[in-house]
């Protein structure tokens, strides 16, 4: 299969559509992605200014996998959704046909279910279009918010991360790994 073809799809739900960022979206990401708590909670450094926003669409956000969730009623995103398929064996993932999935969302968008929405959507397609063996989400801890969305999405509690550093923030965290795999998925 090839992960180019397969990631270039735009993915919807009732309420959003993920699609892949464009540098036209920098506005839009720097004004979410300055928040402290967004960035707290993502695990990296707020932006700075639309400049270093663009910088990230165009290294990290432009890759495979990567989606700008797009709310259909506002027309722009309102957070972001990414899949890395292959193992990260510091984490705990340890086969080639798993998966990660990260998220986040902007801070006045909070409380509404799109990170729910997104996820829940992002998992069927990994399960359903890639064919993975499982997903998986991290969440660190304290982020309650997180550990309630991969709850509601289905997956549950694997094993815990200590003492992992964050080069990029300075600083030592835990995190809590959640999965499901695909039989659990197909049973539902």
């Amino acid at each position: 299969m090839n992960m180019k073809s397969v990631f270039s799809e735009t993915l919807q739900t009732e309420n959003l559509i993920l699609r892949k960022w464009n540098e036209s979206d920098a506005k839009v990401l720097f004004s979410l992605a300055c928040d402290a708590d967004i960035a707290r909670w993502a695990g990296w450094l707020p932006h700075v200014d639309e400049n270093y926003s663009r910088a990230i669409i165009r290294t990290v956000l432009s890759s495979d996998g990567e989606y700008a969730i797009v709310h259909r009623n506002i027309g722009q995103p309102i957070g972001s959704i990414g899949i890395r398929i292959g193992e990260s064996l510091n984490r705990g993932i340890e086969r080639k046909d798993e998966a990660e999935i990260g998220y986040w969302i902007g801070k006045k968008y909070w409380n509404n279910g799109y990170a729910t929405e997104a996820l829940k959507e992002v998992i069927r397609f990994s399960f359903e279009n890639i064919g993975l063996n499982a997903v998986w989400c991290g969440f660190f801890d304290g982020n309650e918010a997180s550990k309630k969305v991969t709850l509601k999405c289905g997956l549950s509690f694997h094993h815990r991360n200590e003492h992992l550093f964050n080069a990029m923030r300075s600083e030592y965290y835990c995190e809590s790994m959640m999965s499901i795999k695909a039989e659990e998925y197909f049973k539902k």
